[in-house]
């Protein structure tokens, strides 16, 4: 049964609370563009704030439980985290514990008192959050319904494009539940102007696994948050595959990775700036991970 919260005045939307996914697509068919999926709504309030037009319908995902869970399909080896789940579910829920990444990356997300409101999903939807780089460098998958079928969309390709548009209700981020296997390594760093709540300047991802032999077979770096575009870095990652971690030419990759990005400017950061960080940021990570040895006098520029 779907309930309806009457507005407190006249201007402001009806709020909708359905039980159940099939009710709130049901509701989503009616209103139509009239209607806006919310949950947590974090970012929403302050996008409302500064301007965006509120929907004159709020369907309201918080009543429905299906959406909270996080699950591990250990026959398929898939990690399932729906779309509702808090992002301070990194300290309640036993099944992310083993992910360090994502708990590493959910800690690092605004404030405490956001992130016990806002959801996983809201924050990858308003396609500017923080976790869009880890998804990313981590291959997920969205798992959508609308009111024909329900159906995966690469990550990647959803946002290039530009699927978030489209009227369909993300129910879950799934992931490969081997990230922790043995011979791979997955990183998460963001940089912001301080460390209070704040906006990032750009947040960096990336994930590696390599044979018994150390030969690299996969490699995905990404970048975005803040005003960041987010960005899979396919052409670096193609100077990675193949190649041992301890004999990487750390100057190709790094000049590699500054060719290949393009961030945003500000009148407080420059492009420039935020391309070297990331690039230095990214080469760090994976140095740590391969060799000891440092990149050489002159192979990078300081931050």
């Amino acid at each position: 049964m779907v309930n309806q919260i009457e507005p407190l005045i006249s201007s402001s939307p009806i709020i909708w609370a359905p039980t159940t996914i099939e009710e709130a697509i049901e509701r989503k068919k009616e209103f139509g563009s009239e209607a806006e999926f919310v949950s947590g709504s974090t970012l929403l309030q302050l996008q409302w704030k500064n301007g965006r037009k509120v929907p004159k319908n709020i369907i309201s995902l918080e009543q429905i439980p299906t959406l909270k869970q996080i699950q591990i399909d250990e026959d398929k080896r898939i990690l399932s985290i729906g779309a509702s789940t808090l992002l301070s579910s990194y300290k309640t829920d036993p099944n992310l514990k083993d992910f360090t990444v994502i708990c590493e990356a959910l800690q690092s997300i605004a404030a405490p008192a956001v992130r016990n409101r806002g959801t996983i999903g809201g924050n990858i939807m308003g396609g500017v959050g923080d976790l869009i780089p880890l998804f990313l460098a981590l291959k997920a998958k969205l798992l959508f319904h609308d009111e024909r079928e329900t159906y995966l969309v690469d990550f990647w390709d959803w946002l290039q494009h530009s699927q978030k548009k489209t009227a369909a209700l993300l129910s879950a981020i799934q992931l490969t539940s081997d990230l922790v296997r043995t011979n791979s390594y997955s990183f998460y760093k963001k940089i912001g102007r301080r460390e209070t709540f704040t906006a990032a300047i750009l947040t960096v991802a990336g994930r590696i696994s390599w044979d018994e032999d150390g030969v690299i077979e996969e490699a995905n770096l990404a970048l975005g948050g803040g005003d960041n575009q987010p960005l899979l870095l396919e052409n670096t990652a193609y100077h990675l595959i193949g190649k041992k971690g301890d004999v990487l030419d750390w100057k190709g990759v790094y000049t590699s990775i500054l060719s290949e990005i393009s961030p945003a400017e500000d009148a407080f950061v420059s492009a420039n700036y935020r391309r070297k960080v990331a690039a230095n940021l990214m080469v760090a990570a994976l140095q740590r991970e391969f060799t000891s040895i440092g990149c050489g006098e002159g192979d990078t520029d300081e931050i």
